[in-house]
Formats: C-alpha cells, structure tokens, sequence
C-alpha cells in the first residue's frame, strides 16, 4: 500500500522558506536602493566638490595675475587722478612712468573712448557701446573687467575710470592682459562636455570655454564658493560651481551637465542589480563585525576613561600640593625681601645719625688736641682719636658698600704693574702677620694687568686681611698664575677653611664665620662682600676654593694688558696740602647746632672768616646782608625746609650773578642720596670726616676757582 506524503506538512516548510526568501528579498531590495540613492547623492556630493575645486584652481592661477593688473591699474590710475587727471599727460614723467605697464597691455582713453595713450584694446561690441555709460556711473567704485583683444590675441581687459577734479569723469585707464596667461587650468578641461573660465557677474565670458554666457551670476563674498545644482547651459540642467577671484567683479566657473556627472553612477546602477543580494548578505556580515567591532571598543573606552579619571585625580592633588608650596615660597620670599629692605632702611637711617655726633666729635677732638700742651691731656686726647679712628672705620666700610651698590664709581682703568700692587697689600700686613708668627709670602710677578690700581689693592687688602685675621699658624702666600690672557693673582692660606655649603654665603653683607660673638676688633663681616661688588664693576672674576683643616684660596682673575706696553712712570702722590690763605669768607649751612659751632671754630682757627646759618631760608638772608660775597659754601645736604645742601648753592650763585664753589657734607649713604649729590659737580665729603679732608676740598675748590678766573681774564 502507497502512502503520499501530507502536503500540508510538506507545505509548510516552504511555505517559510518562502517567507524568508521574500523577506530577504524585500531587505535586500531595500537596502540596494538606500545604497544606490546615497550613490547618486554622493556622486554629486563629489561633482560638487570636483568642480569647486576646479573653480578654485582656476582662481589660483587667474587671481595673482588680475590683481597684479588691477594694481597696476589702480596705480596708474590714482597716479593720473593726484596729478589733475588726464592733464597729468602734459608730465613727461608721468607719461613715463604709465608706459612701463609690466605684464600687459596699458590704454587711456578720453570721455568718448577714444585711445590716447598706448596700443588700441579693441572690445566686444556689446561692451564697447556701453563703456562710457559704465565707466561714468562706476567713478569711485573701483574696477571692471570686459572681455577684448589686444595686438591680435584673445584678453581680459580691466577697466577703471579716472576721476578729474571734483570727481568728474574724464577717462578710463585699460589694462589688456593676455588670456592664455589666464586659461592655462581651465584648458584643462576642454573638449569634455565641460564650460570652464572666468565670467563677469552678468555671466559674460571673459577667458576660457564652452558657454559663452551663463546668465547672470550670485557674486560670492571674495575668497568664498558657491555651487547651482540645475543651472541650465546650453540647453541641458548643469552643475555650475564659481569663486570669485579676490575682491575682484571676476567670478572663476566650472559647469559640468548633470548626465556626464551621473554616466559613472548609472554603470554602478547596472552592476548593482547583479549583486544585490550578496551585497545584502554581505551588509549583514560586516554590521555584525561592526557591532561587535564597537561593543569592543566601548568597553576599551570606559577602561580608559575611568584610569584617565583617575590620572586627573592624582594630577589635580599634585597640582594642589604645588600650588600651596609655591605659595608658601613666596610668602616666605617677600618676608625675605621686606626683612632686608628693613635693614636697609635702619643701616641708612642709623648710619646718617650716627655720622652726626660722630662729626662733631671729631671737629672738637681736632681743636681740642691743636690746643692740648700737656703731655698726659694730649695723650688722653690721642685714646679719644683711636675710640674715634675704631668707629669711623665701621661706618666707612657701610659707606663704601652704599656708594658701590649706588653706581657712582667710576673705575679708572690703566696698565698697572701686578708686582708693585702685591708688594704695596703685603707689606701693610707684614707687622700684623709677624705679630701672629705667621710667615707672610709674596711671589713676584713681572706682567701688566689691566684694572683700576685702587679698586685691585683694596680687594686684595680685603683677601689678605681675612687671610691673616683667620690663620693661627702656618703662613699666607700671594702670588700669580697667568691663565692665557688673564692673570689669576691667589691668596693661600692654611686656616681653618670654610665648609662647602658656607662658600656662596660669604660673600653676602655682615656674614662672618666663626665670630658668633661679633668680635668689632674682627670686622663687620663686609671684607668679601665689597670685594665681589669691586670685582663685578671691574669685571674681574672672584674665585674660592677650600678645605677644612687645610686653609683656603681666594683667586682674582685680572686681564693682562699687551705685550708691547712699558710700564707706566709713576709720579709723587700730591700732598693735598693746601698753602695757608687767610681772609676767606666761608657760608656754613648746617641745622645741628653742636656742628655748626664746631665747624665755625674749626674754620676760624685756619683764619677763615665764617658765616652761619641754619637753613636755606636763613642762608639767602645772610649772602644779601653781608658785605661782601662768599668764596665757598660749605652746608650739610638734608636742612629743615624746602632747600637741601645742593639747592642752596645753586640759589646763591643766582642771587650773585656767578657760580659759587660748593662742599656738600652728608651722612647719608642711600645710593640715591649720593647719586643726587655726585651729579651736582660740588664737592662730596662724607660724615664723618677729618679735618684734613676739609682743608683739601677747600683748597681743591680755590684751585678751580682761580684756574677758572685765568682762563676767564685770558
């Protein structure tokens, strides 16, 4: 017996595969015409930007050489309008200068556009017929471009018109420039189906080829594009891309018809029916591998994510902790800067003051001891001299830091022998040095060095000085090594020696080492720090190098002068003494009564006559009640009221018609302060000074004063 299969059982399998079949069908028809209408937007997509970049190929190379004409036009333009117009011709050199027109053809031609000066530029006649009208109306509003021919070749002709007085038309200066200097890209493109040039706004063509007209054109903002999509050329729908050429009215076009742009996406359409389906399979393999790709890569993303997370967590607290340090720092840096300006202030200001007392101390101390005939008085007077020469030595070396970190020395360098300025430092520290029962040794040197004599000896007076203060026993060696062209001149000693961390600190203000006691007789802890400011003004450089237990070295090193030089002749040193001349009136300005007396007894005593005042006002009263004027003012620098020391001789060599020599006294040692007193041409004296400094800047100041009368009676 037969048995048939069920059909419906049969049926149904199929039934579903059918199902799928169709269903994958329909996906795959579907999906098939997604992808191939996203073709045909992306092939224009990509027409698109072909031809815009076409457009600006174009504008690349057309753009230089128009606005090279359009300068050059413009210039002989404005050239003609600050001449007058076109009467600038009666000018031979204007003439001159239009005719060099560079890269092109130059034309001016008249109100009726006739040729006037150069080549006749012949133009299309729909353009001639209206170049006057357009010229006229277009005075002040730049350039425009037409197309023309110039000696017998094809050109782009710009035009602007040249304004008269009062702005009225009078011509038009053409400029021709070859087209084949400006068709070299759009040739390119010729013989493809395809428009490609350059256009005027109302779509004439200028250069290029393929539709003579477009129409009239959107001018886009210069340097920008613009693309139609259905522009109708020659009766078929195109795509027409255009940039405009600078800020010219010159528009660069590309205009490809709509079916050449779509013949390659019409074959794809054809092969696409073939592979529709293993296309669709294919879509759904790569979307897996896609999907699966990015599930992969989400997870890599929050892994890196989070760990960024928390790098910035770490970073921020760096940050953080940083940035509390560093405030920290400058916290504690502007303490240090405050701190320091402090002592700066009290050092100045205790300094001035103590000069004060000082000074009068020693104008009395010099009467006293001139008037002193015993012998027990005289010798009690010379102790006072020494507790006077022990103070005044402190506040000298304050003075002699204040004046360098002024600026207001000036080195006087000369070729100095090294020998004699070693033998000169050494043998000042022969006594002191045999009292410790340390050998003192110097080596000589035969070069010359070029320096300031005085700067060299008081730096190496200050080296040698430490040098024996801080050796017990042993010895101190000052020699000289040279160096190519420099001469290391070295102190050695077998002191102590200085630990490493404590070699920078030595040379700053007030520090001593191994003087926690602060030992006077030892010094103020200055010695080294006036060295390094002697050093950089002189630009000389200071050297150390050390070991504990073993002593120490301090180098200078000292340029050596040339070979070919002598050694300079030295001359006596001038006493400074000044003859005996009495009868000089002498104006004392100075507000401390206790100095005032002094110095008038002190002057009196010389056999000066002496006028006092207290203060600029008291001083003018004086010179214009007094019988005769003075030979010399001498006044402290800061009075009460409005007049300082400086302003006080000024005033009084107004009031008498002639300038009157000056000596400043001042106790102040800011680097202004003696900057201002320099610059006045007194002379300086700081307080407090001996007597004999006095007497000096008096006979210094008489000197001039009589070379001055010579010179004026000769």
């Amino acid at each position: 017996m037969l048995r048939f299969p069920n059909r419906t059982s049969s049926s149904a399998p199929r039934a579903v595969l059918i199902g799928i079949v169709v269903a994958m069908t329909a996906l795959g028809g579907l999906s098939w015409s997604a992808v191939t209408a996203l073709d045909f937007l992306d092939t224009l997509d990509r027409a698109e930007g072909d031809t815009l970049q076409a457009a600006s190929m174009i504008e690349g190379q057309a753009g230089p050489v128009l606005r090279h004409g359009f300068e050059r036009l413009d210039g002989v333009a404005r050239r003609l309008e600050a001449g007058g117009g076109l009467s600038a011709f009666a000018d031979a050199a204007i003439a001159e200068g239009l005719s060099a027109s560079g890269a092109g053809t130059l034309s001016i031609l008249d109100t009726e556009g006739r040729t006037i000066f150069g080549p006749t530029i012949a133009l299309d006649a729909g353009v001639a017929d209206s170049l006057v009208s357009e010229m006229t109306a277009a005075v002040g509003r730049g350039v425009a471009a037409l197309p023309g021919r110039a000696e017998g070749e094809e050109a782009v002709v710009l035009a602007q018109p040249v304004a008269g007085p009062g702005g009225r038309f009078q011509g038009t200066a053409l400029f021709a420039i070859p087209a084949v200097r400006l068709t070299g890209v759009s040739k390119a493109f010729e013989g493809r189906e395809r428009t490609a040039g350059l256009f005027r706004p109302d779509g004439l063509r200028l250069a290029g080829h393929g539709a003579l007209g477009l129409g009239a054109l959107p001018l886009p903002a210069p340097g920008d594009g613009l693309v139609e999509m259905e522009r109708p050329l020659g009766g078929r729908a195109s795509l027409l891309a255009l940039r405009r050429v600078g800020d010219l009215p010159v528009l660069a076009a590309v205009g490809v018809p709509r079916e050449v742009v779509l013949a390659p996406w019409r074959i794809r359409l054809d092969r696409g029916v073939a592979v529709a389906l293993t296309s669709l399979l294919a879509l759904f393999g790569l979307a897996w591998m896609g999907w699966a790709s990015q599930r992969r890569e989400t997870a890599a993303r929050t892994a890196l994510e989070e760990a960024n997370t928390r790098l910035e967590q770490r970073v921020e607290e760096r940050t953080s902790d940083l940035r509390a340090l560093n405030q920290k720092l400058v916290r504690a840096l502007n303490e240090k800067e405050r701190a320091n300006q402090a002592k700066a202030r009290f050092l100045s200001a205790a300094n001035h003051d103590l000069r004060q007392p000082f000074q009068a101390l020693r104008l009395f101390h010099h009467i006293l001891i001139e008037r002193l005939r015993d012998t027990q008085d005289r010798e009690i007077a010379e102790r006072m001299g020494e507790a006077l020469d022990s103070g005044e030595k402190l506040l000298h070396s304050l003075l002699e830091v204040a004046t360098l970190d002024a600026g207001v020395v000036r080195p006087n360098v000369t070729d100095v022998p090294a020998a004699a300025v070693l033998e000169d430092v050494v043998s000042e520290f022969r006594a002191a040095a045999a009292a410790k029962g340390l050998a003192l040794r110097v080596r000589p040197c035969p070069l010359l060095v070029r320096t300031d004599r005085a700067l060299l000896t008081r730096m190496l007076r200050d080296l040698v000085r430490n040098a024996v203060a801080y050796t017990e026993s042993g010895g101190v060696t000052v020699g000289c090594r040279r160096r190519g062209q420099w001469l290391r001149i070295e102190v050695w000693d077998t002191g102590p020696g200085i630990p490493a961390e404590q070699l920078d600190a030595i040379f700053e203000d007030f520090v001593q080492l191994g003087n926690p006691e602060r030992d006077r007789s030892r010094g103020l802890g200055l010695g080294l720090a006036k060295v390094r400011r002697k050093a950089a003004l002189l630009g000389h450089a200071v050297e150390v190098r050390s070991r504990l237990g073993r002593g120490s070295l301090f180098a200078v090193s000292v340029p050596v002068a040339a070979a070919d030089r002598a050694a300079p002749a030295f001359a006596p040193a001038s006493s400074g003494r000044e003859p005996r001349k009495d009868g000089r009136l002498i104006l004392v300005v100075e507000d401390d009564p206790v100095q005032r007396g002094g110095m008038q007894l002190l002057l009196e005593s010389w056999g000066h006559h002496v006028l006092t005042a207290m203060d600029g006002e008291a001083a003018l009263a004086r010179l214009r009640a007094a019988e005769r004027p003075p030979d010399v003012v001498v006044s402290d620098f800061r009075l009460p009221g409005d007049l300082n020391g400086v302003q006080i001789v000024t005033r009084a060599g107004e009031l008498l018609g002639r300038p009157v020599p000056g000596i400043i006294l001042t106790g102040d040692t800011a680097p202004e302060r003696i900057r201002e007193a320099v610059a006045t041409g007194c002379r300086l004296l700081h307080k407090p000074f001996t007597p004999d400094l006095l007497r000096e800047a008096l006979a210094a100041v008489g000197t001039e004063r009589a070379a001055r009368q010579a010179q004026t009676a000769a």
